[in-house]
Parts: structure tokens; sequence; C-alpha cells
């Protein structure tokens, strides 16, 4: 499941892949009700992202789609 991330004030959008929905609304929830600063996501790149929790417009989960080649469904 990839993870579509807005950031306030800013035209710029992270995506980063997160495992399941249920992880990664648990890891806000208690991100927000601990008062943590930042919360960290490696995006598909090994990069390290660090998002502030203040500035978090919106998140967006999204089904990862299946990795097929071709023409076919």
């Amino acid at each position: 499941m990839r993870a579509r991330i807005g950031i306030a004030d800013t035209g710029r959008e992270i995506e980063v892949e997160v495992g399941s929905r249920d992880e990664i609304v648990k890891r806000l929830e208690v991100a927000y009700g601990d008062g943590v600063s930042f919360l960290w996501f490696q995006d598909a790149k090994g990069r390290d992202i660090g998002v502030p929790l203040e500035r978090i417009a919106f998140v967006e989960l999204v089904e990862s789609p299946d990795k097929s080649v071709g023409f076919g469904r």
C-alpha cells in the first residue's frame, strides 16, 4: 500500500510505501497522541523521509498496483 502525504502551504506531495492501512493509521494516531514532531518513512529507493506532523495537510492511502508488464489486465 502507498501513502500520499500532502504538506501544508506547498504544492508538494510525498509518496511512500507503507505496510498496511491499519499500520499507517495506528502510526499516525500514536504519533499525534504522543506529541511526536516528525514521522519517519522510507521510500522505495531506501531514502529516509521525515514529515513534520504539524505540516501534514492530508494522507491518502492507495492500494499498490500489481507490477505487471504488457498490455493485458
